[in-house]
């Protein structure tokens, strides 16, 4: 493959070059000599292009502000300290490099400052002194506010100041990250996760057009492309003429001239001690909410936005698809953190696209804090543009053939999704420490478009506490065990392969996942139809004591 399609893994093999696993980042660099041998050209842009984005994706202001939210973090949680050094000494490393005008700019403005707080931190460290670790934290906090203050949010760079290298360079044999195709003559959070979605749903997409019933009403999910850089960073394909749930929301309230947490509002009036009522509790407020608001925000938006009946009635089928593709397609791979802003709907067609995904295999429904108990989302704003038909009409007929299509084609999902789960790239860490009992810190998370960070800028106004939070949430995350059983089936065959960690989390979400390929997710010894199915997961999906229970942040209320 590299020696004829070499644009279609070069990318790909630098990530694993750079990975910190000895074995693999070895055979990585051995297959890039050999390409090297036969492209030297073109595995040497490879090289420099790729550290070069990282570069910028990880600017010193960015990479310096999660990496003291992540400080910040492990201080807050009592726990961990020794983690701290080991994770930001290589930062320090790279403080006293810089290469770049921007880089010096920042070494000369903070350099002294960070260099203070590490010594402090060390202090603690060789003395075991608390006041050296508030004092070091202390001026950490400090430096992000100055930080923040000082480097607002970019929505442009200038290539020259922020890699050079880059701003030289002309005429490259390497293509654009993301667009080789082989079938055509040559042009010029972590991504592999997403990746990975990716390529699961251009599998589903293939047998959705292979079945007459969902090919005549072109049922696809909508796919961008996603290329991996390292481990941490990467390109997002930008999917164009898009606007998030949420900004329509926000348009509309706008004119409105109503709150953009108005539903919430109401629920604090009716139960102002929200934050410590129960589950059931919650509900009574919850349905309170709903009822004394219209929540009908997105279905005007499309309806404001459409130039006539016709275009609308089309865009209303195509979002009504699309929805209902997704969630049956989400739901399979477990896709949580379907918050707002992690929702777009394009603006000429009206087909859902879906974002950030990340929080794969039902990883947020076992979260200890706001466990997500939703297969996907449903909600009334998102029923709403429906209109008459509503979720008995063309989504629920949509669903209907999609699960039908996926359970009939179960065997070759099963092949791409084993492959993904015991994919030794993708991180188990969470899932690893989890099951130990051993308590995790936050990350420093992934860099998006803009519009993909719209999630960090809303997510606060949905906070109900007083307090503001040093660490916010940033979308609907707040911050298990599983079980399957179908008889002498495939997944008892997945226990006794030879696959590298054997690592029990992986193997039951494996058994999961063909659980609910064969339709025996709610009960396994009870094999349900797929209308069945279906039925149940909309019923999940919509109940109130579910989506009462939810992080303020997903938005249950919308």
């Amino acid at each position: 493959i590299g020696k004829n399609h070499p644009h279609a893994i070069l990318f790909s093999l630098y990530v694993a070059a750079r990975s910190d696993h000895t074995e693999r980042s070895q055979a990585a660099k051995d297959v890039l000599a050999k390409l090297h041998d036969v492209y030297p050209e073109l595995v040497e842009e490879t090289e420099v292009v790729s550290r070069e984005l990282i570069r910028i994706t990880f600017l010193f202001p960015e990479l310096w502000i999660n990496a003291i939210i992540y400080v910040n973090g492990v201080y807050e949680s009592k726990d961990g300290y020794n983690d701290i050094i080991r994770t930001i000494t290589p930062i320090y490393k790279l403080l006293f490099k810089p290469e770049t005008l921007r880089e010096y700019h920042f070494v000369q403005k903070f350099g002294k400052a960070l260099t203070k707080a590490y010594d402090m931190l060390t202090q603690y460290f060789t003395s075991k002194n608390d006041q050296k670790l508030k004092l070091a934290i202390d001026q950490y906090r400090y430096i992000y506010h100055c930080i923040r203050e000082q480097y607002p949010r970019l929505s442009e760079l200038n290539l020259m100041d922020t890699s050079p290298i880059l701003a030289a360079y002309s005429d490259m044999a390497l293509v654009v990250p993301g667009t080789y195709n082989p079938d055509r003559e040559l042009g010029q959070d972590d991504l592999r996760q997403d990746e990975r979605a990716m390529q699961l749903f251009g599998l589903i997409n293939s047998l959705l057009m292979k079945d007459d019933e969902t090919a005549k009403r072109f049922l696809a999910i909508e796919q961008f492309p996603v290329v991996p850089l390292s481990s941490n960073s990467g390109l997002i394909g930008f999917y164009p003429d898009c606007e998030s749930f949420h900004s329509h929301v926000n348009n509309i309230r706008k004119v409105s001239n109503q709150p953009i947490n108005l539903e919430q509002r109401l629920a604090c009036q009716f139960s102002p001690n929200w934050d410590t009522l129960t589950v059931m509790q919650k509900v009574e407020s919850f349905e309170y909410a709903l009822s004394n608001t219209p929540g009908n925000d997105l279905q005007r938006a499309m309806w404001y936005t459409a130039p006539n009946a016709e275009v609308w009635l089309e865009r209303r089928t195509n979002y009504t698809r699309s929805l209902a593709v997704m969630s049956i397609a989400g739901y399979i791979l477990g896709l949580g953190d379907r918050h707002p802003s992690n929702i777009l709907i394009h603006e000429h067609t009206g087909k859902v696209v879906h974002i950030d995904l990340g929080d794969c295999f039902e990883v947020a429904a076992y979260r200890d804090k706001f466990p997500e108990k939703v297969p996907f989302r449903l909600t009334r704003m998102l029923i709403m543009p429906m209109e008459v038909g509503s979720i008995d009409g063309i989504f629920k007929h949509s669903a209907n053939h999609t699960m039908r299509v996926l359970r009939a084609n179960r065997d070759s999902l099963m092949a791409v999704l084993e492959a993904f789960v015991f994919d030794p790239l993708v991180s188990w860490s969470y899932l690893r420490d989890s099951e130990m009992g051993i308590k995790t810190t936050p990350k420093p998370q992934k860099s998006k478009h803009p519009k993909q960070k719209a999630q960090q800028e809303h997510a606060s106004r949905w906070n109900t506490s007083n307090g503001e939070d040093f660490a916010s949430v940033s979308g609907s995350k707040p911050d298990g065990e599983w079980s399957s059983k179908v008889g002498d089936t495939y997944h008892d065959l997945v226990d006794g392969k030879d696959w590298q960690t054997g690592n029990p989390k992986a193997r039951a979400i494996i058994k999961r996942i063909y659980g609910k390929l064969i339709g025996t997710d709610f009960n396994p010894n009870e094999q349900l139809a797929v209308s069945e199915q279906i039925e149940k997961l909309i019923q999940q999906a919509t109940s109130s004591e579910n989506l009462a229970g939810l992080y303020s942040g997903w938005v249950p209320f919308w």
